[in-house]
């Protein structure tokens, strides 16, 4: 390896309550388009110090701030360094003085400080998790949130990978190093696009399958605005809502979805003319055919 960075990222904790985003993007969401990309090349994206300190989480938060308020302000803001490793020693214990103490962090105790304190002001309403099994699901909230969270398992060959410039793929034999959080805001022709020690790079679907433990979309206020747009009226959106209250103690942020009203029923239509005209000189025969009966001493007819 010609350059190493630092990773940083403790196992998944997939039996940790939270919130799942998976059951609302099946109810409501079409196929995702072929591709899209949320990471433009004018996205200036720091290193958070994460070349020298294991803080790939927080350096994770400070990159979705600079994307979410490239696309929803027009104006990129940037975390201070100082910042960053602040939140990650509020997190974590991390004191500069004592490498020892640079163990990493768990993604969701990330998240929930995100939520609950913020990076310079910026929070998250909500965060809920995605089903990393389904690379649709991941494609569906990419396209609609912007970028997702993503929690790996390193292997050795990514460092090499990253160094040359080439995307990250499967290659046999490798060994996991440790555990790495990147942001993932792009995907098409079979890679998805990540942003990670301040670069943009590409790993493989095959890598994604392979390696990817865990995936988050986070909710900002534009992120509520868009749910509530798309997943209006979704029993499972509200749903997430009453699981958020759960688990938060906090007012379910989502509107209860409205029964639908029965349509009124259809009028009775008013009666053809002719059919009635018909019906009438039909009686007029069967009266004169009896009375010709009659008169004519014929039976039945």
């Amino acid at each position: 390896m010609s350059t190493t960075f630092r990773l940083g990222k403790l196992p998944a904790q997939p039996a940790r309550p939270h919130l799942k985003l998976s059951p609302v993007l099946r109810e409501r969401l079409a196929a995702p388009p072929a591709s899209a990309d949320w990471q433009a090349d004018s996205i200036r994206w720091p290193m958070y110090a994460n070349d020298q300190v294991g803080d790939c989480t927080c350096a994770g938060v400070g990159h979705m701030v600079n994307q979410l308020t490239f696309y929803g302000t027009g104006t990129e803001e940037m975390p201070a360094e100082s910042s960053v490793l602040g939140m990650y020693s509020a997190i974590t214990g991390y004191d500069p003085s004592d490498p020892n103490s640079d163990t990493g962090a768990y993604c969701q105790d990330v998240l929930a400080y995100w939520r609950k304190t913020g990076l310079e002001g910026h929070k998250v309403v909500a965060y809920a998790s995605l089903d990393v099994s389904n690379l649709t699901e991941i494609k569906q909230a990419i396209a609609l949130f912007g970028a997702v969270y993503v929690g790996l398992s390193f292997p050795n060959t990514a460092m090499d990978q990253f160094n040359q410039g080439k995307p990250w793929d499967v290659v046999k034999g490798a060994k996991i190093e440790g555990g790495h959080c990147v942001i993932v805001g792009a995907y098409g022709k079979g890679k998805l696009g990540l942003v990670t020690w301040g670069e943009e790079t590409e790993m493989t679907e095959a890598f994604w399958k392979k390696y990817v433990d865990e995936a988050w979309v986070v909710l900002d206020a534009d992120g509520m605005k868009k749910a509530g747009v798309y997943f209006t009226g979704a029993p499972s959106f509200y749903a997430l809502g009453q699981q958020f209250a759960e688990l938060t103690g906090e007012t379910n942020p989502i509107p209860a979805p409205q029964p639908v009203p029965s349509p009124p029923p259809s009028p009775t239509p008013a009666p053809d003319p002719r059919l009635v005209q018909a019906t009438a000189l039909t009686q007029q025969l069967d009266a004169l055919m009896q009375a010709w009966a009659h008169d004519n001493n014929v039976k039945g007819a």
